[in-house]
């Protein structure tokens, strides 16, 4: 069992998916928690109900673009090393493409908000203006 587990880690360790560091923060809390489980002599099924309590607990917050992006590749490598269950994924990744939506529209409205204060300006206060307000990216 021990050197399933050194394999596992292994290659989780040297796996590209580590470069995000959303996912490294939910493996290593699913590798700790797995480790802590088994140390205390619980079986290899209780181990890894506890690793995957501990992986999804650790997982980014829907509360931006960035975090629902990190949210979807955690829950992507959750299912690949068994911390999520796959019945489970497509509800998590629907909660995600809910709140990548509403985050966008939030993001496009307080951007148009702030535009919204050129309509009363003349041409020279609005250039003056414009230094000030972020710009539109040509993805958005």
């Amino acid at each position: 069992m021990t050197d399933q587990l050194n394999t596992v880690e292994a290659i989780d360790n040297a796996a590209p998916a580590l470069a995000n560091r959303a996912i490294a923060r939910c493996v290593r809390a699913f590798h700790v928690a797995h480790r802590e489980c088994i140390d205390n002599k619980a079986s290899e099924t209780d181990a890894m109900k506890k690793a995957g309590e501990a992986y999804r607990a650790t997982m980014p917050p829907l509360t931006d673009r960035e975090n629902c992006r990190d949210f979807i590749a955690c829950v992507a490598q959750g299912v690949l090393i068994g911390a999520i269950e796959e019945k489970y994924a497509g509800k998590l990744l629907y909660a995600a493409q809910v709140a990548t939506a509403v985050t966008s529209a939030e993001e496009l409205s307080r951007e148009r908000a702030g535009y919204a204060v050129y309509a009363n300006l003349s041409a020279a206060e609005t250039e003056r203006v414009k230094k000030f307000m972020p710009r539109r990216s040509k993805t958005s």
